[in-house]
């Protein structure tokens, strides 16, 4: 049991990882449009969607906040916060229980 309970710490460790390059790459088009068009990072930023964005899409309630002339879309802030804390209930759970 305590194998799959660090399974499941490393998943949420990982799944992090991911939503956080995931924001990261979203800024490239305003930090260097010619990286944005190449076509590995197009498809690094196809795959992080392809995994990342059904959890973010479920805090897009959240609104984003003007930062000087740019707009912040801190819902993968909260998605991160929400997967850290839900996660580290989770385990410590199971935890308890094993």
């Amino acid at each position: 049991m305590e194998a799959v309970i660090d399974i499941i710490a490393m998943f949420i460790g990982i799944y992090t990882l991911c939503v956080i390059a995931w924001a990261l790459i979203s800024w490239l088009p305003m930090l260097s449009p010619s990286l944005a068009y190449n076509d590995t990072v197009v498809t690094i930023r196809r795959f992080l969607d392809s995994i990342v964005l059904p959890w973010v899409r479920l805090f897009r309630f959240v609104p984003p906040v003007r930062i000087g002339a740019a707009m912040v879309d801190l819902s993968a802030l909260v998605a991160i916060i929400v997967l850290q804390i839900g996660g580290g209930v989770l385990v410590a759970a199971l935890r308890s229980v094993a």
